[in-house]
This record gives structure tokens, C-alpha cells and sequence, in this order.
């Protein structure tokens, strides 16, 4: 049998803040939710996670946060940056978020590459799972919103 996540709302906070601030040098707090929800340009990224645990980590970032991390991990100016380097720097700050998410869960397990959407109108889905997590945060006064996603036990066995 598979144990059970034990990951809280925390130590999602606590890991993105530090990634934000050592990677990209901005700071990242909670949404007290007095934001406006956004309809902007966003970027999101999904690693799944397989073995002893199974799920994904899932971050949404809206188009200025992932236009400034790509402007500081390429070193370029923002309006030098294209729609590949963000999607790029939203990939490794996904891929760092799952992967010290996957440093907290059993040992063997194993992530995925990061699948990378971006756009206004599209919907985000990961068949055979449910929201475990989902934690809104802002940067910068853009909302970026960070889904830890687990695989419901059907979907587990079909292997």
C-alpha cells in the first residue's frame, strides 16, 4: 500500500519562497485572497511523479512572472525573451519544486520531464487524480498558483 503524502500547505510555501527568492530574486507571499482572479497570458507546467508516491506538482505562472524569471535565468532583458524561454524557465522552476517536493515523500520516486501549456483559454487536467494541494501565491501582484495533484488508487493499478 502506498503512504500518503504528508506535505502541508507550509512547506509548499516555505519551498517556493525559497526557489523565488535564490532563483529569480523576487519575493513570494500567500494570496490572502484579495487579489482579483486573472485572465492574463500564463504558463504552466506539470511534472508528474511515479513510484512510491504517485501524483504531479503543477505551478501556473501568469505571463510577467515567467517573462521576469526567463529574463534572470537567460540573462536578458525582458523584452528580449520569448514565448520558449518562458515556458523554459517555468519548466525549472517546476522542475525544482518537484523536486524538493519529491525529497519530502518515500524514497523511489521518480519525476517526469515537465509538459509545458501556455496561453489564455485552455484548461489544465491530470486523468485518475484529485487536488491535494492547491496553493495561491503572489509576485510581484500576480497570482501564481502551485496544485499538488495525487493519482486515486484505480488509476494506480491499471499498470
Amino acid at each position: 500500500m502506498e503512504p500518503p503524502m504528508n506535505i502541508n500547505l507550509d512547506d509548499i510555501y516555505q519551498l517556493a519562497s525559497t526557489i523565488w527568492e535564490t532563483t529569480i530574486a523576487l519575493p513570494i507571499e500567500p494570496d490572502r485572497g484579495e487579489s482579483e482572479a486573472q485572465s492574463a497570458r500564463s504558463t504552466v507546467a506539470c511534472i508528474q511523479i511515479t513510484g512510491a508516491w504517485s501524483g504531479a506538482v503543477m505551478l501556473a505562472c501568469p505571463e510577467p512572472v515567467a517573462r521576469h524569471a526567463a529574463a534572470v535565468m537567460f540573462s536578458a532583458s525582458p523584452v528580449q525573451v520569448t514565448a520558449a524561454d518562458m515556458q523554459d524557465a517555468v519548466a525549472e522552476l517546476t522542475n525544482m519544486l518537484a523536486g524538493n517536493i519529491k525529497g519530502l515523500l518515500p524514497q523511489g520516486c521518480f519525476m517526469s520531464l515537465p509538459t509545458v501549456v501556455e496561453g489564455t483559454d485552455y484548461s489544465t487536467r491530470l486523468p485518475g487524480s484529485r487536488v491535494l494541494h492547491r496553493v495561491n501565491l503572489m509576485c510581484t501582484g500576480n497570482r501564481v498558483t502551485i496544485t499538488i495533484l495525487e493519482r486515486t488508487k484505480s488509476q494506480r493499478v491499471a499498470a
